[in-house]
């Protein structure tokens, strides 16, 4: 089955949402639709809880460039925010793929 939809992910600071559908939708006539995949994934705007745990984690993100430290993700683990060097998250082989999810997402795909 051929789909006709693509799905474009836009890093912050790189541009907005916005801009990127409008470049879309001027250099190849497509309907380009904008979410923020944070309030999808919460269900809706961001809570309190959700905007703390974001300052939280970008006054350590901030805190590790003060300190040198650059390349890593930060997130949290049992309550304790942590950083992870990128070239182990993406060398790590212990992430198994989910094929049931995978095929679930392709059939309810538009």
């Amino acid at each position: 089955m051929v789909k006709k939809h693509s799905i474009v992910m836009v890093a912050e600071g790189c541009m907005s949402g916005e801009a990127c559908a409008k470049e879309l939708t001027k250099y190849i006539n497509v309907d380009a639709r904008v979410s923020v995949l944070g309030h999808i994934q919460r269900g809706g705007s961001p809570s309190g809880a959700d905007r703390v745990l974001a300052s939280r984690m970008g006054g350590y993100a901030v805190d590790l460039l003060l300190q040198g430290k650059s390349a890593v993700g930060v997130g949290i683990r049992n309550n304790v925010l942590v950083d992870t060097p990128f070239d182990e998250i993406f060398k790590s082989n212990d992430h198994e793929f989910d094929y049931e999810t995978f095929e679930l997402t392709n059939e309810l795909s538009i």
